[in-house]
């Protein structure tokens, strides 16, 4: 059987003294890395250092903007780091940095903002806010908004009547 490369501990001195952590296959970092998850232990320390210049920060803002615009259309990290040139990791780490969220849950949050303003100003269908706030799916926009905000879409605008 092939050995199996170990990086990040080395075997104990002595066989009574168990490793502190266990050992962790080179393929196991790879993944994390992939996942830009980050481990710290005595012995490794995997992280995604992205560094932002002054004109990446002014296309992180342009993203922003093209969110708050654009937020009733189809929008990824993918399309979206396109639109304001800039990489996709650079765009994902800036705007977790700017904002403390992840694009999805910004987009998330722009869309039920947006979701909440229609359910108070307007008697349209759920159908209709759903569409008009960026969800194809009046169920799945139905069960974003329950998760959020604890109530249904429903609820919150007799909520906001009464």
């Amino acid at each position: 059987m092939p050995s199996k490369l170990i990086v990040g501990c080395s075997p104990p001195k002595h066989d009574l003294i168990p490793p502190l952590l266990p050992c962790i296959s080179s393929q196991s970092i790879k993944d994390l890395i992939m996942e830009k998850q980050s481990i710290n232990s005595p012995y490794v320390t995997v992280e995604k250092t992205v560094r932002l210049s002054p004109a990446d920060f002014r296309c992180i803002d342009n993203a922003l903007r093209y969110v708050d615009k654009h937020y009733a259309e189809k929008i990824s990290a993918d399309s979206l780091s396109l639109e304001v040139g800039l990489s996709k990791d650079k765009l994902q780490a800036g705007l977790q940095r700017c904002t403390g969220k992840t694009l999805h849950k910004y987009i998330q949050e722009v869309r039920m903002t947006k979701a909440k303003e229609l359910l108070i100003t307007t008697n349209d269908p759920l159908k209709s806010v759903a569409d008009a706030s960026g969800y194809a799916n009046e169920s799945h926009f139905c069960k974003v908004f329950k998760k959020i905000h604890l109530i249904s879409p429903v609820q919150y605008r007799f909520q906001q009547i009464v």
